[in-house]
């Protein structure tokens, strides 16, 4: 397990946030995580329906599966994901 260290994307509100997951977390878990911690700095809802919000990768191009472990798809240090 390594520890990754994520800039996170979010248009919706035109913010930026820096996320530290672990590398065998699943994409599913790490954006229930970021959703919540979001919520909490920002101090309201943010995504009014967690269950439809998608994660993309800026860094490869495409939607990342919720079952997916960031580890096995590539996810490295410094990358860049969105919440849309």
């Amino acid at each position: 397990m390594s520890k990754i260290f994520l800039e996170t994307k979010v248009p919706g509100i035109a913010k930026t946030y820096e996320f530290s997951v672990d590398s065998v977390m699943t994409v599913g878990t790490v954006k229930k995580e970021m959703i919540d911690q979001i919520s909490a700095v920002e101090n309201r809802t943010v995504f009014p329906d967690p269950g439809k919000v998608l994660v993309c990768s800026i860094d490869m191009g495409g939607l990342l599966q919720d079952s997916e472990t960031l580890g096995s798809i590539g996810i490295k240090s410094g990358g860049q994901i969105m919440l849309i």
